[in-house]
């Protein structure tokens, strides 16, 4: 970015007072046309925001890096939390590990230790499901025995606003 392209930094603020605060009802009696254009602005606001965070991390973790790496190096604890002090700014960061199994060897492990007469509960949580494609295909009475253990969840909507014949990305 040039200097020329430079944003004013002197005036990195958002203020949401300038957002407008509308109820569900409000929005509900919206014209199409503005409740359009706002659910719009507002998903793009979303994704920028979402964006924006991660520029600022990526930022946050190149400027103080080696702090980062030195609090890091201490243990192998799940999360590591810590404070960076930086003057008379202080930052507190919580970076937690996520642990990734292996689905395909956990299954041949399952398979070795039911073979061997172990309970794989006693090592393994396992997590049973049934695909809704392959139910519904199946003769009524096996799909009667499984209805019991079936649950139909209503989960809140989400709604994608556009107009009819628009280009969707």
């Amino acid at each position: 970015m040039s200097q020329a392209e430079e944003p004013n930094m002197n005036h990195l603020q958002l203020h949401q007072a300038a957002l407008p605060d509308l109820s569900a009802n409000q929005i509900s009696r919206l014209p199409k046309d503005q409740l359009a254009q706002f659910s719009h602005a507002v998903q793009e606001l979303h994704d920028w925001s979402i964006q924006m965070r991660g520029r600022i991390n990526r930022g946050l973790e190149q400027r103080y890096d080696e702090q980062i790496r030195q609090a890091n190096s201490f243990g192998e604890e799940e999360s590591a939390r810590f404070r960076i002090d930086d003057g008379d700014l202080q930052i507190d960061v919580s970076q937690a590990k996520e642990i990734v199994w292996d689905q395909e060897h956990l299954t041949q492990i399952a398979d070795r230790m039911v073979a061997a007469g172990d309970r794989v509960q006693d090592f393994m949580e396992v997590h049973l499901s049934v695909s809704e494609e392959d139910y519904a295909k199946w003769h009524p009475l096996l799909r009667a025995a499984f209805q019991p253990a079936r649950q139909e969840l209503v989960i809140e909507p989400q709604f994608k606003i556009h107009w009819v014949g628009e280009v969707q990305l």
